[in-house]
């Protein structure tokens, strides 16, 4: 038995065609297929990286790419940059960094890119820069610093990773609250300075909380004071500045970016995945075990709130010292 279609049914048949040929492509991921990179402007190693690794390990099922983690620390960090902007703006090449490249360095220095080029997607924590020094040093306290400092001016040697970033700045805040002069010793990194303090080569040092919680549990180094408006939940006895009576609190948070030419669509699908695989159960057991403060992971409209605010901030304390 034969069928004979009428113009009608044929013309019926073609349109549902159409429209399951487009829903079947809307229903495709705009990531599509392919490794999506997390380039980090560090070194590896240190609390960025283990960060990224754990959204690696848990993400890539939800963004439906295997996601490989990147460490471009050359050129202070702008080679990274430089390979984030320049990259295909499918989404498959993102930055995680704190303010450190995307917006002090960006206002700073002539760079191919403006602080708003750099769209954050996802909000990860906030890092909470602290001071710290070894155990069997004379300072073992935010007072004991200042006492020290005001009655030998530049007789303290301070270490700390790149001029401006998040672990030099607020020490330029508290010297502008207080008067105090201590000697600025740029290192390669947190790794390099907790060297350097334990061998007894410098005075003080600064670093993330995370970097030296081992440290300060097994009783090598005494983390003095935090530049946060809230203590750290990896050290909760050491006390802020704040609460030694000093107005200075400066937190960093870590971000995850594209580049301003990735389309929304896909921004928002990157903000998602990322976030669904840091919700889950193995996510969480991971950035509790790495002191990450992945508890309360925030997206896309949240990250770009923070991201604002935090360079309007960088803007002040940089025009306040002469920067920029």
């Amino acid at each position: 038995m034969s069928f004979k279609m009428t113009k009608t049914a044929v013309a019926v048949s073609a349109a549902l065609l159409t429209l399951s040929a487009g829903s079947a492509l809307a229903s495709e991921p705009s990531l599509g297929d392919g490794p999506i990179r997390i380039v980090m402007p560090y070194g590896a190693g240190g609390s960025t990286d283990i960060t990224a690794r754990i959204i690696a390990a848990n993400a890539a099922e939800h963004c439906g790419s295997r996601i490989d983690v990147v460490s471009m620390p050359g050129a202070g960090g702008m080679e990274g940059l430089q390979f984030v902007a320049d990259a295909e703006p499918n989404g498959h090449t993102i930055l995680m960094a704190d303010y450190s490249a995307t917006i002090t360095q960006t206002l700073t220095e002539d760079t191919p890119w403006e602080v708003e080029d750099w769209v954050p997607v996802v909000h990860l924590t906030d890092w909470k820069p602290t001071v710290y020094a070894k155990a069997d040093h004379a300072i073992q306290s935010i007072e004991d610093w200042i006492e020290l400092a005001e009655a030998e001016p530049n007789s303290l040697v301070f270490g700390h990773a790149d001029p401006l970033s998040l672990v030099h700045l607020p020490l330029v805040l508290l010297e502008l609250e207080t008067g105090i002069q201590n000697v600025h010793l740029p290192t390669t990194g947190g790794g390099e300075t907790r060297t350097m303090i334990l061998g007894g080569h410098i005075d003080l040092g600064m670093t993330l909380p995370p970097s030296i919680v081992s440290n300060v549990n097994n009783g090598e180094v005494t983390a003095i004071g935090v530049f946060a408006d809230e203590r750290s939940d990896v050290l909760p006895d050491v006390p802020t500045f704040k609460e030694a009576g000093y107005d200075v609190s400066f937190e960093a948070p870590l971000l995850v970016y594209t580049f301003s030419s990735v389309a929304e669509s896909i921004q928002q699908e990157l903000s998602e995945c990322i976030m669904t695989g840091l919700e889950s159960d193995t996510a969480q057991a991971m950035g509790r075990q790495a002191s990450a403060g992945l508890e309360n992971v925030q997206g896309l409209e949240s990250a770009q709130a923070v991201y604002r605010d935090t360079t309007e901030r960088v803007r002040e304390v940089l025009a306040a010292i002469g920067e920029g």
